[in-house]
């Protein structure tokens, strides 16, 4: 009887894993991270997770890597988001008037729904952590930036809210693991038999996903501090042990223990290098900022600062670090 059993436990196996096939996608975007991965998980639904950003160009490859697969947009059942930034978002408006149903985190929505009381809000935040930060007014044109980046999606909304330990409807298998840190809504989702798991933007192969400011979401709380929470994320996925991550960008990674390892050891290097700043003198975060990225700080403001508010977030929550508030600005010194 126990070998009968085995056989039935492994084909069973076998089912779940043909089941919860993934097909991966990839299609152009016009931004400078290069193309974006979208999957089609072959469960009870047919589900898409991603979609890629609002231009001709994605729609044409989308349109044509599932015809490859023998499927077309229609056959699609739903859609799951991994966070909101719009290489990942751009065609979810379309496909929920086509009647497909949209599940993601909760904190999506402000962002879906993109009201202009939020967009000034959101103006608003960026304005006054440059203003903290000592950053040059001529350099506040970028916190402008984000209406031109969000043009490439349409205003939706999520029917079905996820979060930590959900297991996507649909999808038998496969859990929602939270992993802020890039974006406050990022979700992963994890498929615990096989160890898989689609990461999004979470982690990525050759590149280490930006931890991105946001406004806090209930107005008058402290701001989220992202590169405290991308780590947090990190410890949570290698705790998994994981085998295989489909990524948002570029090659899936077959050793993510180890890169997870790397990330924190890279993340504590650029920590100690910002420590060093400050060892001989008192500096804003965006002086900071002007040593840490001497190259590329005035092409990309917004992710440059955000990068080096995180690491000084990293050193206080170390007790490395000292800050005072000198008329609008903060400093930071090294704490002896």
């Amino acid at each position: 009887m126990k070998g009968k059993e085995r056989k039935v436990e492994v084909a069973d196996e076998l089912n779940l894993i043909k089941t919860n096939e993934v097909l991966p996608i990839t299609v152009p975007t016009p931004f400078a991270v290069g193309p974006v991965n979208c999957f089609v998980i072959r469960g009870e639904a047919l589900t898409l997770v991603d979609t890629g950003p609002r231009t001709p160009e994605a729609k044409e490859a989308l349109v044509t890597q599932l015809q490859n697969y023998n499927l077309t947009l229609e056959d699609i059942d739903q859609v799951v988001l991994t966070h909101h930034h719009p290489d990942h978002i751009g065609f979810v408006g379309m496909l929920m008037e086509q009647g497909k149903r949209v599940l993601g985190h909760w904190k999506n929505d402000r962002w879906l729904q993109m009201s202009d009381s939020f967009l000034k809000e959101h103006e608003t935040f960026m304005t006054s952590i440059y203003r903290e930060a000592g950053v040059s007014e001529q350099y506040y044109n970028h916190v402008q930036d984000t209406r031109g980046y969000l043009a490439f999606t349409d205003r939706a909304k999520c029917d079905v809210h996820l979060a930590e330990g959900d297991e996507i409807p649909g999808c038998p298998g496969w859990f929602v693991m939270e992993t802020p840190g890039h974006a406050q809504s990022h979700i992963s989702l994890l498929h615990e038999q096989s160890r898989t798991l689609i990461a999004g933007d979470h982690l990525i192969k050759k590149i280490s996903s930006n931890p991105l400011l946001e406004p806090p979401y209930i107005k008058g709380t402290e701001r989220p501090k992202p590169l405290l929470q991308q780590r947090h994320s990190y410890q949570k996925t290698l705790d998994a042990h994981l085998s295989y991550v489909y990524t948002g960008h570029g090659e899936p990674i077959l050793n993510p223990d180890e890169l997870i390892k790397e990330r924190f050891l890279k993340q504590e290097e650029r920590s100690d290098k910002v420590a060093s700043f400050l060892k001989n003198e008192q500096l804003t975060a965006f002086q900071v900022c002007q040593k840490l990225f001497p190259g590329i700080y005035k092409k990309q403001v917004g992710l440059t600062m955000s990068e080096t508010i995180g690491h000084l977030d990293y050193l206080e929550s170390e007790n490395m670090v000292n800050k005072m508030k000198s008329e609008e600005k903060m400093l930071y010194t090294y704490r002896t």
